[in-house]
């Protein structure tokens, strides 16, 4: 999926949220996206950082993501520079997913960032993934959670979400993707 439509398909998946499922997930927490083969729930895990993870587990003839995420005001962190992280595993990530965060100031996304250019793929053990953009004074609301784009199973705990300091430099966008100067590839190969 490309970055811009996968960008514009969670901004519309996030304002619909009174379509999107919340069966066995904590309060605040929702599922979304156009993947109708995907179960988002909290499931026990044995070896994880925590007993209880959520989990993101889509079929094999998987179109499209998944995210379990959250919505909330950026009142507490307007103005500041913002770091999500979690742990994260991954079993048989058939495209790939990871960490997301989006910043929005009214109607305009003025900060995104969905590890897009530093995926998770194929299996893999807990790690560590993070996210950080800068929180404009102007932003509204801030979305966050994970995601899954095509098959397989991927599971995140230990969600957290820290004011951090200029030193820790942003890893997504601000506004819009930069887009390039001229057009690329006019004729396929």
């Amino acid at each position: 999926m490309k970055y811009t439509a996968l960008v514009a398909a969670l901004a519309v998946g996030s304002l619909a949220t009174a379509l999107a499922a919340t069966d066995g997930l904590p309060a605040g927490w929702l599922q979304t996206g156009d993947a109708r083969t995907c179960k988002g729930d909290v499931v026990a895990a044995v070896g994880a950082p925590s007993l209880r993870v959520f989990s993101l587990d889509c079929k094999a003839d998987t179109t499209g993501f998944s995210t379990l995420m959250q919505q909330i005001q950026s009142t507490d962190y307007a103005g500041k520079r913002v770091r999500l992280s979690a742990q994260l595993r991954g079993d048989q990530l058939a495209a790939w997913g990871g960490l997301w965060m989006r910043v929005d100031s009214g109607q305009r996304v003025s900060g995104f960032d969905n590890m897009y250019n530093r995926p998770l793929r194929g299996s893999f053990g807990w790690q560590r993934a993070e996210v950080v953009l800068d929180v404009p004074a102007d932003a509204t609301t801030l979305n966050f959670g994970f995601l899954l784009n095509g098959a397989g199973q991927l599971q995140a705990t230990q969600f957290k979400l820290d004011v951090v300091g200029a030193d820790v430099p942003v890893t997504g966008t601000i506004g819009t993707p930069v887009l390039p100067n001229q057009p690329r590839s006019m004729t396929p190969s």
